[in-house]
């Protein structure tokens, strides 16, 4: 069972607002600070503050209506926005705070107020924990028995896997910052601030090549879950008229949109208007079971009575 186009909307709104937030306190305490790991977390929440936007944007073009050119409607908008989100994470979160650790590494900067570092990543932490928390609800239909690990592998809803790697890696990017102005502090040593900057590109680099990676599969065309596929299956097969499922293919134009196109055997002994009640009934019982908006195309193949 996917989780809903509201729940997920709701998810993405959350961790927009959160990120804003979190985006200005850490530019402020990198303006007091000068710390190089605060710059990275504000690189951070500024990529994924914009991510959001993207993701909203995404969502609202494909729910355009199916035209001419594109019959099968606009679907797939959710996938295209999620794909340059993957880009933005890499680039503008990873790359730069690479770039900007390795800038101040072996420098003599010191940090000037780690009070307020600490300050605004406590904040940070209590702010990406509430939009995690949502998003984690509402997945949780969709998650079902899987784990978060298997979640993002198998769902295709795209804004449940951006955001639920981005808040994670917000936690652990606040971890890591707190670590890099710690060091720093007690030591004196500015190298441990830029080490954590550099952590946080790197952990920002991987969460943009996961997304990417799960993002071009769909953007390419995945089938629909095995479970939904048996139970298409079933279904067509215990239809009144149908003898066999030859072949069977599925593919997701977006999240709730699937295509579903099958070779079904018939009985050569019934006539036109008995074929195309098996077909219409094979059409209402996989629109029956299957919680997505359907397409179905199902071509009749008579059975070979030397067989029978």
């Amino acid at each position: 069972m996917a989780a809903s186009g509201s729940e997920q909307r709701v998810a993405v709104i959350t961790a927009l607002v959160a990120n804003v937030a979190v985006a200005l306190a850490k530019l402020g305490a990198y303006a007091i600070t000068a710390s190089s790991a605060m710059l990275a977390e504000s690189l951070h929440s500024l990529a994924d503050s914009a991510n959001e936007v993207l993701l909203l944007v995404g969502a609202r073009r494909s729910s355009r209506p199916a035209d001419i050119r594109h019959p099968f409607g606009h679907a797939r908008y959710r996938y295209l926005y999620a794909y340059v989100v993957s880009l933005t994470v890499f680039w503008i979160g990873g790359v730069l705070a690479v770039v900007e650790g390795v800038r101040h590494f072996g420098s003599d900067e010191s940090i000037l107020d780690p009070r307020a570092a600490f300050a605004v990543l406590a904040i940070a932490a209590a702010l990406d924990g509430w939009s995690l928390r949502t998003t984690t609800r509402a997945g949780r239909s969709a998650k079902g028995p899987l784990t978060w690990k298997e979640l993002v592998r198998a769902t295709k809803a795209p804004e449940l896997i951006v955001v639920f790697l981005e808040d994670l890696g917000a936690l652990v990017g606040i971890g890591t910052a707190v670590i890099g102005v710690g060091l720093t502090t007690i030591t004196g040593n500015g190298a441990w601030d830029a080490l954590a900057s550099i952590a946080i590109g790197i952990l920002l680099m991987a969460i943009g090549l996961v997304v990417n990676r799960e993002t071009q599969s769909l953007l390419l065309g995945e089938s629909a879950t095995v479970e939904v596929v048996f139970a298409i299956r079933e279904a067509i097969g215990a239809t009144d008229g149908v003898d066999a499922v030859v072949d069977l293919r599925t593919i997701h134009l977006g999240p709730e949109d699937l295509v579903i196109a099958a070779r079904i055997v018939v009985d050569p002994a019934r006539d036109a208007a008995g074929l195309i009640q098996a077909i219409n009934d094979a059409e209402a019982r996989v629109r029956s079971i299957v919680p997505f908006q359907t397409t179905i195309y199902l071509e009749p193949q008579l059975a070979d009575p030397a067989e029978g």
